[in-house]
């Protein structure tokens, strides 16, 4: 039977046609799976649903057991919202309140669809999700990642719903986490009769899970037959021995008194990827704040035979342009107030160089950006284009080395294998080192010519 039907949905934000006559069923404890890639609309029609977004238009219908949502008061749908339809979002961190502990929000998700104040129903959603009770007064930051997702599900489920829809909850996990979290909203399928609308652009990590798949391009859902997962390209050829441009010796990170890098030492040639892997938590990303100097390390990291941890002054700025990092969300490393003109700019205007235009120009040609998008602003542009406006901003001061974040985690598959063939080619023509930070050992085997896998410090 039709739990949630969508019928000739139609959503438009000003001019921009998000979703476009899209048909779609989730069944009573079905697990139904919507793909397509970043832009497409999933997370459009997702948040139609209950209405969670202003939109210029939003037309067709969305019955739940038989009544049109889009036809409800505001008191009407608010009695549906987390109680009847929850929803988990994509980035927990965001979701999640950083100044309340754990057990209060999901206290507070508790209280507001049920009326019921129980410390007990708190550790029982907290046990149905494999939370520990410990962690019951504890913050958010004080979580790994796929704890706080586990939160987010356990919060979604405070109104005991008869639908879940999950938007993209496994995008920054390690491939591990998202397997457990997977797992976990299976067995949750089954033991709860929920009904699941899980929206993803990762085909791999749901084939073998959903009943059912249903398939979006440019707003239209165009098939529901499971789709293909796109072979991706081994490593450009890297010839040895070259020369070491990055030597980095006895590494060690402390955030407070918790050490999250221990003695971690490997080198990186002029010309080739190193893959560093590890679970959510190993301290990967934490290596490449450090070997940055965006946080404080102790030990050695030779930059061109230079020990760049005890440069100072003028020296510092000098060999800060031979090491550049790309974070893993360029959303919220590219300034949203700046025109990305002005933004691939930045670093040259810094160092006092000329002719900056044309040098923009250029590097926007090599990463294949329009000319056009130079008066645009960050979220004005796909996931794909902020990922190369990142790439364009560290690369326009001619780094000898590039640390990659995670730069692949929230592209869909088909986004993934553009940039990092964009990647080789850019490494080919410059002779670029990078060190390509990942949990995903398919990215990693298509573009590392090394892997260094990093585990957590277990004292």
């Amino acid at each position: 039977m039709a739990l949630l039907e969508i019928k000739n949905l139609s959503v438009a934000f000003k001019d921009v046609q998000a979703v476009q006559k899209a048909d779609l069923i989730v069944n009573a404890g079905e697990f139904v799976a919507l793909l397509g890639q970043s832009g497409c609309g999933k997370t459009s029609l997702a948040l139609s649903i209950l209405q969670l977004q202003d939109t210029t238009t939003i037309s067709g219908e969305i019955l739940y057991n038989g009544v049109n949502l889009l036809s409800l008061s505001e008191k009407e749908l608010n009695r549906i919202r987390g109680k009847d339809i929850s929803m988990i979002f994509q980035e927990p961190m965001t979701s999640l309140n950083p100044v309340q502990k754990i057990g209060q929000q999901i206290m507070e998700s508790l209280l507001l669809h049920t009326q019921k104040n129980s410390k007990k129903k708190v550790l029982d959603l907290m046990k149905q999700v494999d939370l520990p009770a410990r962690l019951i007064h504890s913050y958010p930051h004080e979580l790994s990642g796929g704890q706080r997702q586990r939160v987010m599900i356990a919060m979604a489920l405070a109104g005991e719903p008869k639908v879940l829809i999950a938007d993209e909850p496994t995008t920054a996990l390690d491939s591990v986490t998202q397997v457990q979290i997977l797992q976990l909203l299976k067995e949750l399928q089954k033991k709860l009769g929920l009904a699941i609308l899980f929206i993803t652009h990762d085909v791999k990590i749901i084939q073998d899970i959903a009943d059912r798949f249903y398939v979006m391009e440019q707003g239209r859902i165009v098939g529901q037959q499971k789709p293909m997962v796109p072979q991706l390209s081994g490593p450009v050829p890297f010839l040895t021995p070259a020369e070491k441009v990055l030597d980095v010796k006895n590494l060690n990170v402390h955030y407070g008194a918790l050490q999250v890098i221990k003695d971690f030492s490997f080198s990186l040639y002029r010309g080739e990827t190193l893959g560093l892997v590890g679970q959510s938590g190993c301290g990967k990303s934490s290596v490449g704040f450090a070997i940055t100097r965006l946080i404080e390390a102790s030990g050695q990291v030779m930059l061109n035979d230079v020990d760049f941890l005890q440069l100072k002054g003028k020296r510092l700025k000098q060999y800060r342009s031979k090491i550049q990092m790309v974070f893993q969300d360029p959303f919220n490393s590219l300034n949203p107030r700046m025109m990305i003109r002005d933004i691939i700019a930045e670093g040259l205007k810094i160092l006092h160089q000329k002719d900056i235009d044309a040098q923009v120009l250029s590097l926007l040609q090599a990463v294949h950006l329009p000319e056009k998008i130079l008066c645009h602003y960050p979220h004005e542009l796909s996931g794909g284009q902020r990922v190369r406006v990142a790439l364009a901003r560290a690369l326009i001061i001619k780094p000898d080395v590039l640390v990659l974040d995670e730069i692949t985690t929230a592209l869909d598959v088909y986004t993934q294998s553009v940039i990092l063939d964009l990647l080789k080619e850019l490494q080919q023509k410059r002779k670029i080192a990078y060190l390509f930070i990942s949990h995903d050992q398919r990215i990693l085997k298509s573009i590392a010519h090394r892997i260094i896998e990093m585990k957590p410090i277990i004292d």
